[in-house]
């Protein structure tokens, strides 16, 4: 049996998204008005406005990247009775409010149901809803994460966003944190501290790093602690446009914009989201399949301004080897999507993961060259770099010496910030050493990076 849910924005129809059960295969087409339209743009260049189908598995991989990981995606399963491989069935429950600017809603005439749905989502041209959280409800709420999970309220799962990463979508005005519903949509990500005891602070070390990233002139979606009185990271939403009453808090409209991440840029799956798609223990460490440095780079056909956006591309890539984050794969490299072509987003999910020592991955979730450890990657590993990525090594080095010196001068200024408490000062005390060695690294490294033989990359 054939099923369709229709995608729209901003309530325009964009087109329906199509699951064929006993074949698994998906589909898409857009819809005329769309397709006429002047603010049309494409879901991602592998899916264009040509209206030519596209290849076999790309929708299901563009959907696939819009579900949450992890917990959350266990806890969706569970609560829906739906498997975790459906991809169709989750987005349909969950859709109205993913990563970006499209929404996926029952088509009840087009997908064969004639009953009430059992979670019936709300049409984007509703009432406003505001379902306001207290800071009493919240603190309750995240001190019993083992007990009720923490992306469902009101018996609905909230989350909608990628990641694994405990979290929730929220509308702020002023003080005021609430769910959104109906015309509505949220305007920050709420993250409370990690529960893992190998990375404790994790809600300063994210505000450290992203605060000090911004400090370096990049672009990075701002962040702000709040306590409640447990400190939770609130971070403003780029893909979000907000237009507030004449009060200066009340919000009137929440315009979504457009972006996908680098998986779906790619056309890859997100279990290829670390370059090392299998690992690396021994035996699989040479297969890299999945999203690195050198593949991102193969973007600059589609991307509006290749210039800048290689540009920054080559910036996000020496930060992670500034703070030590490990972590940083294609799912945490963003692009807005326009008829132009791709534009990078503003940063996020920048930690400082390796300051936390052996009781976390330090392997590079990309490698630089063939380089994966921050201790193996010299001048050959970032001469190697600048070659698979088409870079120029006098740039690489330029930008590398840039940020490095920058990086020394705020990283330890930046520790006294009011914003950390006496326990959180101590971690971000140690990311600042951590980050100024690195820094100090990377300029005794720069000088030798143009002196590598091309002849041997």
């Amino acid at each position: 049996m054939a099923h369709t849910l229709r995608v729209s924005t901003q309530n325009a129809a964009v087109g329906h998204l199509g699951f064929d059960v006993s074949h698994d295969e998906y589909s898409f087409q857009y819809d005329a008005g769309w397709l006429a339209s002047q603010g049309r743009f494409p879901l991602s260049p592998h899916i264009p406005l040509s209206g030519d189908a596209p290849a076999r598995g790309v929708v299901h991989r563009f959907i696939a990247n819009l579900l949450p990981e992890g917990r959350a995606l266990e806890v969706a399963s569970v609560m829906y009775q739906i498997s975790k491989d459906n991809a169709y069935g989750l987005i349909r429950m969950l859709g109205k409010e993913p990563v970006g600017a499209l929404s996926f809603l029952p088509d009840a005439q087009r997908d064969g149901v004639d009953e009430p749905q059992p979670q019936p989502q709300p049409q984007p041209d509703a009432e406003p809803i505001r379902r306001v959280i207290s800071e009493a409800e919240l603190s309750e709420r995240i001190r019993e994460r083992d007990v009720i999970p923490f992306p469902v309220w009101d018996r609905k799962v909230r989350l909608s966003v990628a990641g694994y990463q405990d979290k929730l979508q929220v509308m702020i005005e002023g003080d005021t944190l609430s769910l959104a519903d109906g015309s509505l949509s949220s305007t920050h990500i709420l993250k409370p501290e990690t529960r893992n005891p190998s990375t404790p602070f994790m809600v300063a070390n994210e505000h450290y790093c992203m605060t000090l990233a911004a400090g370096l002139g990049l672009p990075v979606a701002p962040v702000t602690i709040r306590r409640i009185p447990e400190p939770i990271l609130l971070i403003e939403r780029f893909d979000r446009s907000v237009t507030l009453d004449a009060d200066g808090i009340a919000i009137q409209a929440v315009r979504r914009l457009h972006i996908i991440d680098g998986c779906q840029a790619l056309d890859l799956p997100v279990s290829a989201k670390y370059e090392r798609n299998f690992g690396n223990s021994p035996d699989v460490a040479n297969i890299r399949e999945g999203v690195s440095f050198e593949k991102l780079f193969t973007l600059t056909p589609h991307l509006d301004n290749p210039a800048a956006a290689r540009t920054l591309m080559i910036r996000w890539a020496l930060l992670q080897l500034l703070i030590g984050n490990s972590d940083a794969h294609g799912k945490n490299i963003s692009f807005f999507v326009n008829r132009a072509g791709l534009v990078p987003a503003p940063l996020y999910d920048l930690v400082s993961v390796n300051a936390y020592g052996e009781n976390v991955e330090q392997d590079m979730a990309m490698g630089y060259g063939d380089a994966f450890r921050l201790e193996d990657i010299g001048a050959f590993s970032l001469a190697d770099f600048a070659f698979r990525t088409g870079t120029q090594r006098a740039l690489l080095v330029r930008e590398m010496t840039r940020m490095s010196n920058a990086a020394l001068r705020l990283a330890p200024a930046l520790v006294h910030s009011p914003s950390y408490a006496d326990d959180e000062r101590e971690l971000v005390q140690r990311v600042s050493d951590f980050i100024c060695a690195q820094a100090a690294r990377l300029l005794r490294v720069a000088p030798m990076v143009v002196e590598v033989d091309a002849d041997l990359l």
